[in-house]
């Protein structure tokens, strides 16, 4: 009889702890997230608009120190669109 009895504390117990187990948490959704892709969508038609006014300045510079000038600016921009991501 105290055998059965240890073995149902037993079986209640272990039953208990794993009801009681807790359960895992849902990863947090970002609150803006359309907020957050209206904002990239500026940035990089910012970015479209910014490089298409360079190219068009490159094409129609005249000296190599204008075209190098440029092509600094066009490299400067490239690495402040890619440091923002």
């Amino acid at each position: 009889l105290s055998r059965s009895l240890e073995e149902l504390a037993v079986t209640f117990i272990s039953e208990t702890i794993e009801s009681i187990k807790p359960t895992p948490l849902k990863p947090a959704v970002p609150l803006n997230t359309r907020q957050e892709m209206f904002q990239k969508q500026q940035k990089l038609e910012q970015y479209i608009t910014r490089s298409k006014e360079l190219i068009a300045g490159l094409s129609q510079a005249q000296s190599k120190e204008e075209k190098e000038s440029i092509m600094c600016s066009v490299r400067e921009w490239s690495r402040y669109v890619k440091f923002e991501h």
